[in-house]
C-alpha cells in the first residue's frame, strides 16, 4: 500500500506568466521502504530512496535539496521530463501535411533540442489528482508554443506498488495534428548519490538491444541503424560500466570520447507492448534496477558532460553538499528516436486530435542477495547471463 506526502519545496517564477509560484513536492512511499520523490518544477524525479541488501537506505538519484540548484543548472535537466519534442530537430523544421513546421532554434541557433527555450523542463506543472499509489501532474501546451501546433493536454501519472515498480505513465491529446515525444532524464547512481564516478563505475549492465542509431557530425540522425556486433556500443552481455567507459576515453575512432548513445530498442514499435529494455547492479550493495517500456528508443549517458575534477572545474553542488563530477551518475531517456519528425523510417512522432500519446516506463527496483555480491567475477558473469532475456510486464 502506498502513501502520498506533499510539502512545500520553494518558489519559482513560472515562465509562462513571469509570476513567483510555489512548487510542491510529492513524495511517494510503500512498505517496503522504497520511496520517490517527484517537484512540480520540469515535473522531476527529485529523489528516489532504497535499501541495499544490508538494510541501509540511500538516495540513488542525483539532484538538489532546493529550487535555485535546479534553476542554476536547468542545462543538465536533472530529473526532469522533456518535450514537447525529446531529443533534435534538425533545422528547426520538418514536414507536416504537407505545410513546413518552423520551431524556435535553441541548439547552436540552428537546430532545436528538448522543445526549445521553454520546455516541459521549466515548467511549473499543475496538479492533477492525488492517487492512492501516486499522483498525476497536468500541463496545457498552447498552440504555437515554441513553434509546435496544437494544444496540447499532457498528464503524468507517478505510482509505485509493493513489488517496487515505479511506473511512469505519460498520457497526451491535442486539438489539431502536431507531434510529441516526451521523456524523462533522471540521473542515477545505485551506489548512492553520493558515492560519485567510484560508485558508478562499479555498476554492471545490461541493455537489450542489436542496434544504435547513426549519427552524423553533428550528432543528429541519419536515418539508418548500425548493428552493434562486435562494437563498443555492444551490452547485450553484463559489462562494467568503468570498463566501458575507459574504452571510449581511448578508442580514437569515438568522435565524442564520451560514452553517449541512442540504443534502437525497437525498429517495429508497438505501443501496446512494454519490453525488458535494461538491467543495472551494482555489486557492492546488491542494489538493482531492470527497466521495461513501451518506447522505442534508450539514450543513455554518463554524466560527460559535467564538471571535471581533474581538469580543476568547479562541481556541481548537489543534495546534501554532495560534489557533481564527470561521471558521478548514468542518465537514461526511454522515448521516440531524436528527429524522428524528419526521418521517413523511424516510428512516427505525429498525432491526430483522434488518437491517444502514450509513454510507459516501469523502473522495478529490487535487492541481489548480500551472497551474491561477495561472488566472484566468473561466479556474477555466471548468474547475470542467466538473467539476461527479453522480458514482459
Amino acid at each position: 500500500m502506498a502513501k502520498v506526502v506533499e510539502d512545500i519545496f520553494g518558489i519559482a517564477i513560472n515562465p509562462l506568466t513571469n509570476m513567483a509560484q510555489v512548487v510542491r513536492r510529492y513524495t511517494i512511499s510503500n512498505t517496503n521502504r522504497l520511496s520517490i520523490s517527484v517537484i512540480q518544477l520540469g515535473a522531476s524525479i527529485q529523489s528516489i530512496y532504497m535499501p541495499d541488501a544490508y538494510h541501509n537506505v540511500e538516495d540513488v538519484v542525483l539532484g538538489f535539496d532546493d529550487v535555485a540548484g535546479y534553476l542554476q543548472h536547468s542545462q543538465s535537466q536533472f530529473g526532469c521530463t522533456l518535450g514537447r519534442l525529446s531529443g533534435q530537430v534538425a533545422n528547426a523544421e520538418f514536414i507536416m501535411d504537407e505545410k513546413r513546421v518552423s520551431v524556435t532554434k535553441n541548439l547552436n541557433n540552428k537546430h532545436q533540442t528538448d522543445g526549445g527555450f521553454i520546455g516541459f523542463d521549466s515548467i511549473i506543472w499543475d496538479l492533477d489528482q492525488i492517487r492512492p499509489d501516486g499522483i498525476t501532474l497536468r500541463h496545457m501546451s498552447d498552440h504555437g508554443h515554441e513553434g509546435y501546433p496544437g494544444k496540447l493536454t499532457v498528464l503524468i501519472h507517478y505510482t509505485i506498488d509493493d513489488d517496487n515498480r515505479f511506473y511512469i505513465r505519460i498520457e497526451a491529446r491535442t486539438d489539431r495534428p502536431t507531434a510529441v515525444n516526451i521523456s524523462n532524464h533522471i540521473y542515477f547512481n545505485l551506489a548512492g548519490h553520493k558515492a560519485g564516478p567510484e560508485g558508478i563505475f562499479e555498476h554492471r549492465m545490461v541493455v537489450e538491444a542489436d542496434h544504435i542509431i547513426e549519427l552524423n557530425a553533428e550528432s543528429l540522425p541519419t536515418g539508418r541503424f548500425k548493428r552493434v556486433d562486435d562494437t563498443i556500443n555492444d551490452i547485450r552481455l553484463p559489462v562494467l560500466i568503468g570498463d566501458r567507459v575507459r574504452r571510449f576515453e581511448t578508442q580514437a575512432t569515438q568522435p565524442t570520447r564520451h560514452c553517449e548513445v541512442c540504443y534502437a530498442m525497437d525498429k517495429e514499435f508497438d505501443a501496446n507492448v512494454t519490453k525488458f529494455v535494461a538491467r543495472f547492479l551494482h555489486p557492492p550493495s546488491g542494489r538493482l534496477m531492470e527497466i521495461y517500456s513501451n518506447q522505442p528508443g534508450l539514450r543513455f549517458s554518463i554524466a560527460n558532460d559535467f564538471p571535471k575534477e581533474m581538469r580543476g572545474d568547479d562541481p556541481i553542488m548537489g543534495k546534501q553538499c554532495t560534489r557533481y563530477w564527470q561521471y558521478s551518475g548514468f542518465s537514461l531517456q526511454l522515448q521516440k528516436f531524436p528527429d524522428s519528425v524528419n526521418q521517413l523510417d523511424f516510428p512516427t512522432v505525429f498525432i491526430l486530435p483522434s488518437e491517444n500519446y502514450f509513454h510507459e516506463t516501469v523502473f522495478r527496483f529490487g535487492i541481489q542477495e548480500s551472497w551474491k555480491c561477495c561472488a566472484e567475477p566468473h561466479e556474477l558473469e555466471q548468474m547475470d547471463a542467466e538473467l539476461v532475456r527479453t522480458s514482459y510486464i
